[in-house]
């Protein structure tokens, strides 16, 4: 089980007891998103800008591979992407994403 460990950073918690175990590879403003299918990795994403890079995390070994670029189709006024939820075996995934749009008017001749 991934939590949150004394330190504030993700770890790795025993479900039989046991001390939490910090992951290593994983930066500040990496974010989990669930194991994957061989329960040695786990998916990882930098909530810093866009596109969201989306990497499989060795959780032993802290090697980490690019997995996904992910972009919405229509990037307009898209903040960040965040919250995925990933299937172990990676072929389906949901995210959300914040956007801001907004309009300019020109008005000319007011008196």
């Amino acid at each position: 089980m991934i939590g949150l460990g004394t330190d504030g950073n993700p770890s790795i918690f025993r479900v039989d007891g046991g001390e939490p175990r910090a992951i290593p590879g994983l930066d500040r403003r990496d974010r989990t998103a669930g194991f994957t299918g061989d329960d040695h990795s786990i998916y990882v994403y930098n909530t810093a800008g866009l596109p969201s890079n989306v990497s499989v995390l060795d959780i032993t070994t802290g090697k980490r591979k690019l997995w996904k670029t992910i972009v919405p189709a229509d990037p307009a006024g898209v903040d960040s992407i965040g919250n995925f939820i990933f299937t172990p075996n990676g072929k389906s995934y949901v995210y959300s994403y914040s956007r801001s749009l907004s309009d300019l008017y020109l008005v000319e001749g007011l008196k």
